[in-house]
């Protein structure tokens, strides 16, 4: 029987989570691991064994996290490596980029899939109607459980698209330049809390954002208060996070 060493997730609205979460149940329990923790040491995996890594798509390219893990991570070179890629439109160049940033390591991605789930960006849109969700999830769940029976079975195959140039990260210190917080703050520290990048510390009981941002949006979709804006872009939008994932499982660890 194949080991299932481990899912490593990144999630800023929680569909990465989710994903990962079903993932893990479809394959046996295999053990979940947040990508904002330090690496296991040691090389991890071998021969038998399964390592997957489950996060989204930003702008067709891989969260710097999700990079900065992938390259610290030690992984034995016969290892079944997959990826899945949680995506409101076009993800699939992020499964090409997590393809090269293994093959730079001498590794080879064996399994990796874009998953269409809930659009959520809301600093260009408005996310997803809730009318939508429960239906856009339980589409997801069956391919998920495709997914799973590929991956169990030892599927081979990468589909991808080809990586588009982007400028997301190009100028890194102003990424979170546009978040502010309303009257409506409480001082209540789950933005904090919450921050995958650890990117928000309390001052004063009010947030207040150290320029490594990563645009997940976990810090205006999570706020309980909703007093956490972009510029004057997301005042009358929706607020979008996975209603199967909660907050405390979202904190990092």
């Amino acid at each position: 029987m194949d080991e299932f060493s481990c899912i490593y997730w990144f999630s800023g609205t929680g569909n990465s989570l989710y994903a990962a979460k079903r993932l893990s149940e479809e394959l046996g329990g295999a053990k979940l691991m947040q990508i904002t923790n330090e690496p296991p040491s040691g090389a991890a995996g071998g021969k038998g064994a399964k390592i997957g890594f489950v996060f989204p798509s930003y702008y067709g390219n891989l969260p710097r996290a999700v990079r900065a893990f992938v390259e610290k991570l030690e992984i034995k070179p016969d290892t079944y490596i997959f990826t899945v890629v949680t995506m409101g439109g076009a993800g699939q160049g992020s499964v090409a980029m997590m393809s090269r940033a293994l093959k730079e390591k001498g590794l080879k991605l064996a399994y990796g899939i874009g998953l269409h789930m809930p659009a959520n960006y809301v600093i260009m849109y408005n996310p997803a109607d809730p009318a939508k969700i429960s239906k856009a999830l339980d589409a997801a769940d069956r391919r998920l459980r495709k997914f799973a029976s590929e991956i169990n079975a030892g599927v081979r195959a990468v589909r991808s698209l080809p990586i588009i140039s982007n400028t997301l990260y190009k100028d890194i210190e102003t990424l979170d330049a546009g978040f502010t917080y309303g009257n409506g703050c409480t001082g209540c520290g789950l933005c904090e809390k919450i921050c995958p990048a650890g990117n928000i510390r309390l001052e004063d009981e009010r947030p207040v954002w150290q320029r490594r941002c990563e645009r997940c949006v976990a810090c205006i979709s999570w706020c309980p208060a909703k007093a956490i804006d972009f510029g004057n872009k997301t005042q009358t939008r929706r607020r979008y996070q996975n209603p199967r994932v909660s907050a405390d499982e979202m904190t990092r660890r």
